[in-house]
């Protein structure tokens, strides 16, 4: 199926989509589709992760690299823009926020010129967008203008649209679509699950009942993989806490999800925090917590006051903080050591930033927080974070600590989130295209359908539900 779908994406002339569920081998098809072309194809998708996989997957089947060009669609957009200032109106290096729809608007009018047009098509054979779920309105005018003089084949899952955009809204398949856009086929068989087949056909038949509105019955038929916690809403908090403790005995991968609203995501730090570092809370990709305590450091009137602040953030990254540093360090000053002083290597840590704040000691004082006994990390992907920011100011020269915070964020938007450690808990839309050994839905009642259904396709061996509801979704 794969091979003769791939074959009819690459024969597409006009415009067309391909209906892709979550691991059913869409980034698979995309390979086998430009490894059958005869021109050089545009692969577009949304992060700089999926544009790594998109590259691995291209490699593992031998597609030549001057076949493909794979990018975001944003850094695609903008490039092209730069390259063209006078016309495109766009002189921005770094847009942030707001300015990303802006500069969509000013791609697509550009991509309505002749000489563009001429320039592109001159470029590229044709053009591939994945996860199209996850384009905003903006960005299909985009693919749209694209697609008005190259072939434009867009392969996603409206099952998992679950973003939010900022000043624009999702893209309409319904609307936008279906309508005008020729179905070239839908991807049917649960690869993911290949070694677990009795998972990835319940998996399946969820999908087609969410799909057509109808509910999960949980004391129905279901794999022995896919277990039900049932608890009443005051014991939620204890039963998560529980089913997460039971997950720690093997080395596996472990994700633990929240839904993906603000609440939800304050929850999932709460409990990493409760577990007291064993599981690990995943950051969401802007890291605003991190850039505002980064313009406070900076605009500190003096050191006291910085390494104040950087207590407190301490304690976002840590369980036991005030528990290791001495009375003074806790102030803000300069403590001698005694004999009855419990963590000498942290106090001098803290007393080397106290008397020459520099990032490298501020760096230090971080690090022996990680190495004590008495912490424990909750929230290692902000630690980390910090670190790196620390380490790449203390290497350079005439850089402030915000420049050097934007300088790491920038890059690790190509590089992709580094997921080090396996046991993890997250929001639906900070782990949606990633898999696990095992998943765990935290609050299963408090889930829409979509997010339910991303949430119950990240785990590959096992499928841990805790609720109070039999039928889901409940809303």
């Amino acid at each position: 199926m794969s091979e003769e779908l791939a074959i009819k994406l690459n024969g597409c002339v006009g415009k067309g989509y391909v209906i892709a569920p979550a691991g059913y081998g869409k980034t698979q098809l995309i390979a086998l589709a430009v490894r059958a072309s005869t021109g050089r194809q545009l692969v577009l998708t949304h992060t700089f992760a999926g544009v790594n996989s998109i590259k691995t997957k291209m490699t593992a089947l031998g597609v030549p690299s001057s076949m493909y060009q794979v990018d975001t669609i944003a850094s695609w957009s903008l490039r092209l823009c730069l390259a063209y200032p006078k016309t495109s109106g766009w002189v921005t290096d770094n847009p942030t926020d707001e300015q990303w729809n802006q500069l969509y608007v000013s791609c697509s009018a550009l991509l309505g010129k002749s000489f563009i047009r001429r320039t592109v098509a001159s470029t590229y054979a044709g053009v591939y967008v994945d996860e199209y779920q996850d384009c905003s309105d903006l960005q299909h005018s985009l693919v749209c203008a694209l697609a008005e003089f190259l072939p434009c084949r867009v392969l996603g899952d409206p099952m998992q649209a679950i973003f939010d955009f900022d000043g624009s809204k999702p893209v309409d398949w319904e609307a936008s679509i279906y309508p005008t856009f020729e179905c070239l086929g839908e991807l049917n068989i649960p690869w993911r699950w290949a070694d677990n087949p009795q998972l990835g056909d319940w998996l399946k038949d969820v999908r087609n009942r969410i799909q057509g509105g109808q509910k999960i019955d949980l004391l129905g038929n279901r794999p022995p993989c896919v277990v039900r916690h049932r608890t009443d809403p005051e014991f939620l908090e204890a039963k998560q806490f529980s089913s997460l403790y039971g997950l720690l005995g093997h080395n596996e991968s472990v994700i633990a999800l929240h839904g993906g609203d603000q609440q939800s995501k304050n929850k999932t730090h709460a409990l990493a925090r409760r577990m007291a570092g064993k599981f690990s809370s995943i950051e969401e990709i802007e890291g605003k917590g991190l850039h505002s305590f980064l313009k406070q450091l900076h605009g500190a009137k003096n050191t006291q006051k910085g390494f104040l602040l950087a207590v407190e953030f301490a304690k976002k990254c840590f369980t036991g903080v005030g528990n290791v540093l001495t009375a003074g360090t806790k102030r803000g000053e300069v403590t001698g050591l005694r004999k009855t002083t419990k963590h000498p290597a942290l106090l001098a840590a803290a007393n080397a930033y106290l008397e020459d704040s520099t990032s490298s000691h501020l760096m230090s004082f971080f690090l022996e927080l990680k190495a004590n006994p008495d912490t424990g990390a909750y929230r290692r992907d902000l630690l980390n974070r910090l670190l790196q920011i620390l380490k790449l100011h203390g290497e350079s020269q005439g850089m402030t600590l915000i420049e050097a915070g934007k300088i790491y964020q920038r890059d690790m938007r190509h590089s992709g989130r580094p997921v080090r450690h396996k046991k993890l808990i997250g929001t639906t839309l900070l782990v949606k295209g990633l898999e696990f050994d095992h998943a765990v839905i935290l609050d299963a009642d408090s889930l829409d359908a979509k997010d339910l259904y991303v949430a119950m396709t990240r785990g590959t061996k096992s499928l841990t539900i805790i609720g109070s509801s039999r039928h889901l979704p409940v809303r």
